[in-house]
């Protein structure tokens, strides 16, 4: 769905990047022309995603140990083993170790790029909402795509909901679609609650990038927006 979505030139955010899967798939699909503005809090998983994009030819690929939020400054983040993905400013696993951090906001961390954010990919274990909320002269600058976890626990942990993910962008229009395992599109009616609690991204997108998104599915060959 990524590749689909991303086109060379892009700018392209991803919150919560971990060991740099998804960076590395999207400096790919965005090219020398294109940047990914990769962001991981914890520090050995960003020691792991440093030395995996140091692997590879993508300089493109710009770094921020950073976790995002709606406001900008320092918090308390347990981390856990290294690449494990647990780490959280509101963990739901007990244990881990606990680090400062950190704090921006998207608006902060775009406010300087020359070129609009194209896709902005959020999986920051429940602080989706407070990101969302830190990033209104982005949306309303660029209209990015998102693609959002939206897992309801992860969000009750940090004092929020889907229903504040949806008061964050819903005044602009946007539309939320689930990804279904064929990769296919389902749109959202009401609630934007995935249908599938072991599939919990889903795609949020402005009026203004409807054609965009139609046209990479329809570029893949066989999905559809329904």
């Amino acid at each position: 769905m990524l590749t689909r979505l991303l086109r060379p030139g892009d700018v392209f955010v991803d919150g919560g990047a971990n060991i740099g899967l998804l960076s590395l798939i999207a400096a790919v699909a965005v090219g020398r022309t294109g940047r990914v503005v990769a962001c991981e809090p914890a520090p050995g998983t960003m020691a792991m995603l440093k030395a995996n994009v140091e692997q590879n030819p993508f300089p493109w690929v710009e770094l921020h140990e950073v976790a995002l939020s709606d406001v900008s400054g320092l918090a308390r983040f347990t981390v856990f083993e290294a690449g494990s993905g647990l780490a959280s400013l509101a963990p739901q696993n007990p244990g881990g170790r606990q680090v400062d951090v950190p704090l921006t906001t998207l608006d902060e961390l775009t406010a300087s790029l020359d070129a609009r954010v194209a896709v902005v990919k959020l999986d920051i274990e429940g602080a989706e909402a407070k990101a969302l909320r830190g990033a209104v002269r982005l949306i309303a600058r660029d209209e990015p795509v998102f693609v959002v976890e939206l897992e309801p626990a992860h969000l009750a942990r940090q004092h929020s909901s889907i229903a504040d993910v949806q008061a964050a962008l819903r005044p602009r229009g946007y539309d939320a679609y689930a990804i279904t395992p064929a990769a296919r599109l389902t749109r959202l009616i009401g609630e934007w609650n995935p249908p599938d609690p072991h599939a919990p991204n889903v795609v949020l997108v402005p009026p203004s990038q409807s054609a965009r998104v139609t046209g990479a599915l329809e570029a893949g060959g066989t999905d559809r927006l329904r």
